[in-house]
């Protein structure tokens, strides 16, 4: 049996290699660190979710420590390379540590021979130290600091500095490669002042500029919501809950409505009824039942594929519509590795035809919310000015006022995730 040492590293290994494989790091996480305590359970997925995340910079290291190219080395190998190289240069784990653990952790699944290799090009980058010559000049080559050190996808990393200034990417990209904070929205923001006194004793802190969100500053969340009556939720997707709630007519369909955090916020921040909450997947509706049921909500649940909606008429559809996720890389950390510009293609092209689909729904007068967590603008205002273009019924809520305007949310600016949102009106007929 593994020490205890060992155990959170080999939960975490067996989560990069369950990455490398194709799967989710959420869901490979949710599964490996089942049985670990809390506190190997933190550890793990800080390697894990460390050593994903900075996988280029860890990489651009590993290059000029190992004697052979990384493409040639067993993926099982080139994954123990990366935990435990993140263990040395990113952790306050002992070097010797950190070395020890990993080959233990690993010696059931590669040869001696792979073992020797693997001590050896680690006991080199310790003795050596860290060679930041490795990762180029940010002035100098911005795309390639960026995407060496940084640990963005290289084609990602261009386009984002063909949109913003160099500076902007930067903050970008370092948000991106921190752990996201926990954070809470209130769902009953009517507090008294001793309530507030309740909430910072149990340490949770306010949060500027969003009355309806803390953060847990100590504890656990659990242990915060046994106090507040509130969900997990980033600051960015409760600003699109304030955004789409605002004067909000029901019935309302929630149309891909899974995990259901956007769900509970707009029962509990809107009276708009009856709130249908629909999604594609079966397994994934069961996780809104379970908000609901955690919350006091009662939304109607329904099974469906939005681009063919199983509703006939509503007066308002919010569509969270499917996307690449760039707005939430710091949450995600494979995600950034998984996504293509194909996929980014493919994407848009189902986002289009969902809200094609939402969009016939809508009674005249009524409101669609289209809303992403990407920061692409083909998925985000591009494709909400080609709808507006091929449907003259529709207008932006509030065109010409203050409340026409679309929502983005720019993680750098706010050290939160990132979100996109615009309200569409259905003009009334005659």
């Amino acid at each position: 049996m593994a020490g205890p040492d060992v155990a959170p590293r080999i939960a975490a290994f067996g989560v990069l290699r369950d990455v490398s494989a194709g799967a989710y790091a959420d869901r490979s996480a949710a599964d490996r660190f089942e049985h670990l305590s809390s506190r190997d359970r933190r550890l793990a997925q800080r390697l894990a979710y460390g050593a994903i995340r900075l996988r280029a910079r860890l990489d651009a290291e590993l290059s000029e420590f190992s004697k052979r190219p990384l493409y040639e080395l067993d993926p099982v190998v080139l994954d123990a390379l990366r935990l435990g190289l993140y263990q040395i240069r990113e952790t306050r784990i002992p070097a010797h540590a950190a070395v020890n653990e990993t080959l233990e952790a690993v010696r059931s699944l590669v040869s001696a021979g792979a073992r020797g290799l693997i001590n050896a090009v680690l006991r080199r980058a310790e003795r050596e130290g860290r060679n930041t010559g490795v990762f180029g000049n940010l002035d100098e080559d911005p795309v390639r600091y960026l995407s060496t050190w940084g640990s963005h996808p290289e084609w990602l990393v261009r386009r984002w500095l063909d949109r913003w200034p160099l500076a902007a990417v930067q903050r970008l990209v370092e948000n991106d490669n921190r752990p996201p904070r926990v954070t809470l929205r209130l769902l009953d923001a009517r507090r008294s002042a001793d309530d507030w006194d309740r909430l910072e004793a149990a340490g949770l802190e306010r949060i500027e500029g969003h009355p309806r969100m803390v953060q847990v500053t100590s504890g656990s969340p659990r242990d915060a919501m046994s106090v507040a009556f509130a969900i997990t939720q980033d600051p960015a997707a409760s600003s699109v809950v304030d955004y789409v709630s605002e004067d909000l007519e029901g019935p309302l369909l929630d149309a891909c409505a899974a995990p259901g955090g956007k769900t509970m916020g707009l029962w509990h921040a809107s009276p708009a009824r009856p709130l249908i909450a629909a999604d594609v997947s079966v397994d994934r509706l069961v996780k809104v039942k379970e908000a609901a049921a955690a919350t006091g909500a009662a939304p109607y649940l329904v099974a469906m594929d939005a681009r063919f909606p199983a509703v006939r008429a509503v007066r308002s559809v919010l569509l969270d519509a499917p996307c690449s996720g760039t707005g939430v890389l710091r949450r995600r950390p494979d995600a950034r590795w998984r996504l293509t510009p194909d996929r980014l293609e493919s994407l848009v092209a189902l986002q289009e035809a969902l809200i094609e689909a939402s969009a016939a729904l809508v009674e005249p007068g009524g409101l669609l919310t289209y809303a992403t967590c990407s920061l692409e603008p083909e998925e985000n205002e591009q494709l909400v000015e080609g709808f507006l273009a091929r449907h003259p019924e529709y207008r932006r809520d509030g065109e010409g006022e203050a409340q026409g305007r679309d929502l983005f949310v720019k993680p750098w600016e706010h050290d939160s995730d990132g979100a996109f949102a615009s309200r569409l009106r259905r003009r009334r007929a005659g």
